[in-house]
Order: C-alpha cells, then structure tokens, then sequence
C-alpha cells in the first residue's frame, strides 16, 4: 500500500482524516484550510464555492459547543450537520455538510464494479444471450432490492403493487431517471452555466 498511496502529511490519504468529526472539531486540526482536499475533486465542488466552503469549515470550530451532543461516526455527524440552523432560521453549513459526504461515499476500490460484472456473466450467458438490455439490468437492480429485506429469491414475496410498477416500466423508467439527473449533474459542474460546452470537433 505504502508503494501505491502516498501517506504524506499533504496527501488525500492524510487530508481525508478531516472526514473524522473529533478531528474536524478539534483547533489543532491538521488541516486548517480545506481548500488543498476540495480542490483534488473539481467534479464535488465548483471553484467559485470554494470560499465559502472555507468560511464554514473555519466557523464549524465556533459551533463546537453545540455539537459536541452529535453522533461521533462520521457519516451521521456530516448528515446531522445539514439540519443545524443558524439565528435566522436558515441552514448554517451548506457546502460542507455535502461535500464532505460526497468524499465519504467516494469509492475506495473497483470491486463494487468487478462484482458487478461476474454478475452480468451470470446472468448473461450463452443460453440466455439474446436477453433485452433492459431485462439484464433489472435482473441486476433485483438482486440488490431482495438482498437488503434479507430475503432471498426463494423466500421473497412480491406485492401486487410492486409486480405492476415493474410490469408497466416504471421501476426501470425511475432508474434512467436518476441516472440522467446524475449525468447532467456531473456535466453541470465541469461545464458550469456561464461556461460554454466543448464542440463535437474540441472533444
């Protein structure tokens, strides 16, 4: 690991330690300008925020006193941050509480996907070769939905409501939905609104 990943004090590795809530709310914290983590992810955070997401990063240590009473895992201390309001009863942190969430569900490793693709195989076989795009994926986003209830495909049972959602396409139709959302997010922050988009012949 030590050969892949630098663990220097100016690494990501060694900046994502701000992710920890003591750490973060600690004043000898090691990262005192969090600019240097948010900007190795221009796709999280658009550079005109960057200030602002310093300001707030340097207020969180004046709202110590108040959250020392929040969870102390990471991921439900980011989440319960969005929630604090400041006097006028408006969000206080709105650009720290997302970013640093985004960082935590950041991929750690290509497994996720690997796995994703011994299960197409499985899935899509010489047999079954001529199966729709369409079918395949709902095969895949099955599994998944079956395994979070803790059943398996023998034990579950559906409900009628749920058998007509997918029979009429909408289950699938939600699925593209988000995943257009997703894509013309991503294209929003690397192209932002004023910014023009690249031609066919630049790309």
């Amino acid at each position: 690991m030590r050969k892949r990943f630098s663990f220097e004090e100016d690494s990501i590795l060694a900046m994502l330690k701000a992710l920890e809530p003591k750490e973060a709310l600690s004043p000898q914290r090691s990262l005192q300008c969090i600019i240097k983590l948010a900007v190795k992810f221009p796709t999280l955070i658009m550079e005109e925020d960057l200030d602002d997401l310093q300001d707030e990063w340097k207020n969180l240590l004046h709202f110590k006193e108040s959250l020392k009473n929040m969870s102390d895992s990471a991921t439900s201390f980011w989440l319960e941050l969005r929630a604090v309001k400041d006097g006028n009863n408006s969000q206080k942190f709105k650009l720290l509480p997302d970013f640093m969430c985004s960082l935590l569900a950041l991929p750690h490793s290509s497994a996720c996907v690997e796995r994703i693709f011994s299960q197409l195989n499985i899935i899509k076989t010489k047999r079954t070769n001529k199966l729709h795009v369409s079918t395949v994926a709902n095969r895949l986003l099955a599994k998944p939905a079956i395994t979070r209830q803790g059943a398996t495909c023998c034990q579950w049972e559906s409900s009628a409501s749920l058998i007509r959602d997918v029979a009429d396409g909408h289950c699938h139709k939600r699925y593209l939905a988000r995943e257009a959302a997703r894509k013309q997010k991503e294209v929003t922050t690397v192209y932002p609104d004023d910014a023009e988009l690249p031609s066919e012949e630049e790309e």
